[in-house]
């Protein structure tokens, strides 16, 4: 077998400084290593990786026990971006436990979770509105660090309450007044709110206190990911993800069950379901909503043996090599459109342009032409 990444391609151009990695490899109970230096596990022949980037071509390898993958990407941030975040950290004035290296260390630690964020959005929208990958948002380099008084907030009942202060006393400063730019506020007004709360153009983040172990490094963060440190990651994302939701329009719905705009999603499940493979995820690929080899990967089986339960794939043809990987391929209900689409659309989630899916197929025909050919020069 080998690896396959389902959403990039060799030679691609990215924008992003972080990216995640799709993929698929027949391997079970095994980690996948990615650039020689970082492990994470497949799930069920599947696994979602980040893997960072420097200005330029950068070669991406993946490898497991038996199989390993090389690939190209082209990073070239764009010069522009829509959404300009800036940082501005809130503190009480007589609080005497937040100096500027301590600002300073928090908000390089929050720099770093907006790279993993800004990437993991970038995924959700391509995946499920069809928005092509850009630097959706980026953030300010320059900390705003502002004092208010604790008396402002004595008569404050509640996390709503405190929130809407906070809100409207940043709205008055001259830092606010910029329509263009929205704002993310980093408060550490009190451990005990809600983490954060979203306004028209602001968002309000109260700091949890397993915030300060978060990573500030990507070395870091992946030598955080297998120990007890992974649930605060997992909680900042899915609550940093979901009031980024709020802040593009959308609302928790009645519908939401299943989406990080869902208000009875816990953060931390939310967090996970954007990092690990979840049991949905894996029911779209091996369920045959979609599949990434030409031939639906319909004959799985399952074996228990001393309390170890193995799943096994039967007579699936592997016509790749390093320089090939792929996306879903996707069936078309040419019944009701009478012609393609011009997106191929995978149980309405994941949606790949349809140029890359005829290019996909032409790559395997002409993979297995190649191979009978030698086939028959052999014999």
């Amino acid at each position: 077998m080998c690896i396959w990444i389902i959403n990039y391609e060799a030679g691609q151009i990215v924008r992003q400084p972080i990216i995640q990695l799709f993929g698929f490899d027949n391997i079970y109970h095994e980690t996948i290593l990615i650039n020689n230096k970082y492990q994470w596990p497949i799930v069920q022949g599947l696994f979602k990786v980040y893997v960072e980037l420097v200005s330029g071509e950068n070669i991406i390898h993946l490898s497991t026990s038996i199989s390993e993958l090389s690939f190209k990407l082209i990073y070239s941030p764009l010069k522009a971006t829509n959404i300009i975040l800036r940082l501005i950290y809130v503190s009480f004035s007589d609080d005497n436990d937040y100096n500027n290296h301590h600002i300073e260390y928090i908000c390089k630690k929050f720099f770093f979770l907006t790279k993993l964020v800004r990437s993991t959005f970038d995924e959700i929208l391509y995946k499920q509105i069809g928005y092509k990958r850009s630097s959706l948002f980026d953030i300010e380099r320059k900390i705003h660090h502002i004092t208010m008084l604790r008396k402002d907030f004595e008569n404050k009942i509640n996390g709503d309450d405190i929130f809407k202060e906070i809100y409207r006393q940043i709205s008055t400063l001259d830092l606010a007044q910029d329509s263009s730019v929205k704002l993310i506020v980093q408060s550490a007004i009190s451990s005990s709110l809600t983490f954060a709360y979203t306004f028209k153009n602001m968002i309000v983040f109260n700091l949890p206190n397993q915030f300060n172990s978060l990573p500030i490094s990507f070395k870091e963060f992946y030598e955080n990911l297998p120990m007890n440190k992974s649930e605060p990651l997992f909680y900042s994302i899915g609550a940093y993800l979901h009031e980024l939701g709020h802040l593009f329009g959308l609302d928790h719905g009645d519908n939401q069950s299943l989406t990080i705009m869902s208000s009875s999603k816990g953060y931390i499940d939310a967090g996970k379901d954007f990092f690990l493979i979840s049991s949905r995820v894996h029911s779209i690929v091996f369920h045959q909503q979609c599949c990434c080899y030409k031939n639906p990967m319909s004959n799985i089986s399952s074996s228990y043996s001393n309390g170890l339960l193995s799943k096994h794939s039967v007579n699936l043809e592997s016509l790749c090599k390093s320089d090939i990987h792929c996306r879903f391929q996707l069936k078309f209900n040419l019944e009701k459109y009478n012609e393609k689409p011009n997106q191929c659309e995978c149980n309405g989630q994941y949606q790949f342009d349809i140029d890359h899916c005829h290019r996909l197929m032409i790559q395997f025909d002409e993979r297995k032409e190649n191979q009978t050919n030698q086939e028959q020069r052999t014999y």
